[in-house]
């Protein structure tokens, strides 16, 4: 379904209207809007558009936030609008885009934690909230690899604050100006756990070598994080009810990434 004249008349979006590819296909450009079904709560709308901001010269980073119809809604009939950001998806760039993981955290720095975070319960925020230990754990006799990741999170003491948790395919680069995150996906974590996420997304579905998990991010203790994001990614699938099969190509990383925390274990 396309959005209809009304919601394009509403938002300003003039143009040939082309289905974006990417994503779940649901997302519409129209000259300089990209137009999408609302896929969140709107108090997580509300919260982005609020709190979100591009008018800072300091700031090496552009950000999609919603823009407002002419009668100032961010929701019109179900549809909601983003500006469109110049750049394109570039391979590879998996160091540059998590430094793009620190630059967004740090535009948020000292921002509460947002309410509505404990509102979501779709796939993705209930595997973030089990790989964090936070309220009650599945029994998962269909996917080994989820126990074994679990039982080898360890505490970590880094500071949490707002992080996108989905930044693999949401950067654009231009040679031009910043790069542009896209599809905000608002977590409340430590900045190395959108890293991790990063790196997981990287070596399980783009190819990049296992030395990324290592590289990407070389401190103190970032397997931990790597377990997290890889408890992020499976339990995701298994909430959205992935067969054991697809969840196989985890397999390889999960074992390497134990392999590195049990390491780090006897260090």
């Amino acid at each position: 379904m396309q959005p209809s004249a009304h919601v394009l008349q509403a938002f300003g979006a003039f143009g040939p209207i082309v289905r974006l590819a990417g994503g779940r296909g649901i997302a519409w450009r129209a000259g300089d809007v990209v137009l999408k079904p609302l896929d969140m709560p709107i108090q997580e709308l509300t919260w982005l558009h609020e709190n979100g901001s591009n008018d800072s010269g300091r700031w090496s980073i552009r950000q999609s936030l919603p823009m407002t119809s002419r009668t100032g809604e961010l929701v019109v009939d179900g549809w909601t609008a983003f500006p469109v950001l110049e750049g394109e998806h570039r391979a590879g760039n998996w160091v540059q885009i998590a430094e793009v993981a620190g630059e967004f955290a740090e535009l948020y720095r000292g921002v509460d934690r947002p309410a509505f975070l404990d509102e979501r319960t779709h796939a993705w925020a209930r595997a973030d909230r089990l790989a964090w230990g936070e309220g009650p754990l599945p029994q998962f006799d269909d996917a080994p690899l989820l126990t074994d990741l679990l039982d080898a999170r360890r505490f970590v003491s880094d500071p949490s604050g707002i992080i996108h948790g989905d930044l693999a395919g949401n950067v654009l680069f231009d040679d031009t100006t910043a790069p542009a995150v896209i599809d905000l996906t608002l977590y409340w974590r430590p900045v190395r756990y959108a890293i991790a996420i990063v790196a997981v997304d990287a070596v399980c579905f783009e190819g990049a070598p296992f030395s990324l998990l290592e590289k990407i991010e070389p401190s103190d203790h970032f397997g931990q994080h790597l377990v997290r994001a890889l408890i992020f990614r499976i339990a995701t699938d298994w909430f959205n009810r992935r067969s054991p099969t697809d969840l196989a190509v985890y397999r390889d990383a999960s074992r390497r990434v134990l392999e590195l925390v049990s390491a780090d274990s006897t260090r």
